[in-house]
């Protein structure tokens, strides 16, 4: 009896039996996942800082989510309100807002995101492994089949997988320039919440000065009423213009809190914490070139990328529908274990297997015709809005340039010649009240007009302040080196004029 023979057949069947159970641990284990852990619960647990920090304990530290780096977490840096000061101007906002605006993080949080589908769609799907273990199977001369079993594997056509995968990557770079889109808008919302905060408080601050001068009227008109030199309706017309002043501060105290609320919640702080008052700024004169600046917007502008990277996304649909039309290959094995006894008297338990092949039948014409064409249509309806944003980009950049040549000229004016001219003309009319030339309704008017004129010019300077924002905001780069830009225009000008010098021949020697 040849038994050397049999325990071989057994170690052959006993083979697959252990690479079945093999592919169902591998199955098993591969349903368990890394990221069931309660860190995960909840988004991470990012809460607003807003909805549970007292205003005067803001620290980076309760503002990020878990495991975040930050700046103010050095030891003597801990309370955001150490980095403002009055001397900090726009920019110091500017940088705190992009360290700690959520908006910025969840635009970042879904570059990850994306990201992670990229190896989801250029992976192969998942093999197929099919067990019947019960039922009437067959009997075969060899015997009884007691368990079939088969894996197969689907392979895409060479090609579908990578053009899926730059399908996704597309989306991945729309999400950058999506999040290059959100900091540029925080950043220009930073700046102008700023200069409107700079602007409701020098018009506080104005205004109240005015005030003071204002009252010294009064006074002076009561003196002269007391004295017999002027009637009542003086002091009267002084003490209404008063009553006016005052509604106007509460006015302006109003906007003030809420220019300092849009500012702390841009720097994702609690809406109501303190904010040191700006100090005054004396606005320098802005050198641009248009030229230069359009040529920039066009080149980094997000807007016009996110238009860009969907005409070449709807390019690459385009490819993979042409690529569906090639079938994809399916390869299998499959195995039958033969029990040892069967019908037939030569049955020898030899079990069944093989490996086959099959593919897909990319029958259905009128399904892949509307893919391509869907992608067609895609690409044509982008390279319109393409052609579209690029003149709306360059309309903004225009008009934001044109209103900070106005404001700079308005600004000139108000600070050298409008504002200098009524004080010396209130000075002069109060001259002449005293000396009973001049009546109080021209001081009063006069004095009115100051100060107008002076909220006119701190106004001009938050909007010069505010068309310098959305200038930087449209250009898509914010911090533009205007000046840069002139100069580089003025050299290539003057390299066009200037005739080349010749050179000096050497003597042979």
């Amino acid at each position: 009896m040849d038994t050397g023979g049999a325990n071989l057949g057994s170690a052959n069947r006993a083979f697959p039996r252990l690479i079945m159970a093999a592919l169902t641990a591998v199955t098993v284990a591969g349903c368990s996942s890394p990221f069931d852990d309660a860190r995960y619960e909840g988004g991470g647990g990012y809460e607003p800082i807003h909805w549970r920090v007292a205003p005067d304990t803001v620290t980076r530290d309760q503002v990020s989510p878990p495991g975040t780096d930050h700046p103010d977490s050095q030891p003597g840096l801990t309370d955001v309100s150490a980095r403002l000061n009055p001397d900090a101007g726009p920019e110091a906002y500017v940088r705190l807002a992009l360290e700690r605006n959520p908006a910025i993080r969840a635009a970042e949080l879904r570059i990850e995101r994306l990201n992670a589908r990229v190896p989801q769609i250029t992976s192969w799907d998942d093999p197929m492994l099919e067990v019947a273990p019960f039922g009437e199977m067959a009997q075969t001369a060899a015997g009884q089949v007691g368990l079939m079993s088969s894996v197969s594997q689907k392979l895409p056509y060479p090609g579908k997988l990578d053009t899926r995968g730059r399908i996704a990557q597309r989306d991945v770079m729309m999400a950058t320039a999506e999040l290059h889109q959100v900091r540029l808008n925080i950043t220009a919302e930073t700046r102008k919440a700023y200069w409107g905060y700079y602007f409701t408080t020098r018009a506080l601050e104005t205004t109240r000065e005015s005030r003071q001068l204002l009252d010294q009227f009064r006074q002076i008109a009561e003196a002269e009423y007391k004295a017999g030199n002027r009637s009542q309706p003086d002091v009267l017309r002084a003490s209404v213009e008063l009553g006016n002043v005052d509604n106007e501060l509460i006015v302006l105290q109003q906007r003030q809190a809420t220019s300092a609320s849009m500012l702390n919640q841009l720097l994702d702080r609690p809406v109501g914490a303190p904010l040191p008052e700006p100090v005054t700024i004396e606005p320098a004169r802005v050198d641009a070139d248009l030229d230069a600046l359009l040529r920039t917007a066009a080149l980094h502008n997000p807007a016009i990328a996110i238009v860009a990277e969907k005409i070449e996304q709807y390019r690459q649909q385009r490819e993979l529908a042409k690529l569906n039309r090639r079938p994809d290959l399916t390869v299998s094995a499959t195995y039958n274990i033969v029990d040892d006894e069967g019908l037939s008297m030569a049955a020898n338990g030899d079990d069944q297997w093989w490996f086959g092949f099959g593919i897909n039948l990319p029958f259905w014409a009128e399904k892949l015709d509307a893919a391509e064409r869907e992608a067609l249509r895609g690409m044509m309806e982008n390279a319109a809005g393409l052609a579209a944003e690029k003149n709306r980009v360059a309309f903004g950049v225009q008009e934001a340039y044109l209103r900070l040549e106005a404001q700079q000229k308005l600004v000139s004016l108000f600070r050298d010649t409008i504002v200098p001219q009524a004080r010396q003309t209130v000075d002069a009319s109060a001259s002449g009240y005293s000396a009973g030339t001049v009546d109080f309704l021209t001081l009063i008017d006069n004095w009115r007009k100051l100060l107008n004129f002076d909220l006119m010019y701190h106004r001009a300077v938050a909007d010069l302040g505010q068309a310098m924002a959305d200038l930087q905001h449209e250009v898509g780069d914010p911090t533009q080196p205007f000046t840069d830009a002139a100069k580089a225009r003025k050299a290539e000008e003057q390299t066009m004029t200037t005739p080349p010098t010749p050179a000096r021949e050497e003597p042979d020697r």
